[in-house]
Parts: structure tokens; C-alpha cells; sequence
């Protein structure tokens, strides 16, 4: 026999079953496993890395935007209406 064969053996030994044969378990003794410390620092540090990121991207957009002048308010007009007529 494999081992693989082996541990299905012994998982199978150890089981219970209910009058239907269905293995039957203990809801109480299901326990949710606590994230650990190092779960948690690990999280914490990726969230902040992603964070770090979005914000270096913006900051580089804010900056590069300063570069490109601004149109003035008779440009608006003559651009708004040229693109009125453009639509007709």
C-alpha cells in the first residue's frame, strides 16, 4: 500500500459515522484558526506598500499636470463652441 493509502486508513479509523454512514463531526469543535502576529504584520505591510504606491502615482500625475498650461477663459469659449458646431 502507498502512503497516501496509509493516511486515508488512518483518517478513516478515526472517523464517526452517523446511522446513514455519513461521517459525522462536531460543529463545536470546529474552531476558526486566530491570525498570528506574523499574519498580521505581514498584512499590515502589504497594505501599506499598495498604499505607498497609489499614493507615489498620484503625487507623479499632480506633478507632471503643473508642466502643461492651463487654457484661459476666452480659450474655453472659442474651444466649447468649436466643438458645438462640430457636433451639428
Amino acid at each position: 500500500m502507498s502512503q497516501n493509502t496509509l493516511k486515508v486508513n488512518e483518517l478513516n479509523e478515526d472517523a464517526e459515522y452517523d446511522e446513514n454512514g455519513v461521517e459525522a463531526f462536531d460543529e463545536k469543535a470546529l474552531v476558526e484558526e486566530e491570525p498570528s502576529d506574523n499574519d498580521l504584520a505581514e498584512e499590515e505591510l502589504l497594505s501599506q506598500g499598495a498604499t505607498q504606491r497609489v499614493l507615489d502615482a498620484t503625487q507623479l500625475y499632480l506633478g507632471e499636470i503643473g508642466y502643461s498650461p492651463l487654457l484661459t477663459a476666452e480659450e474655453e469659449v472659442y474651444f466649447a463652441r468649436r466643438a458645438l458646431r462640430a457636433a451639428r
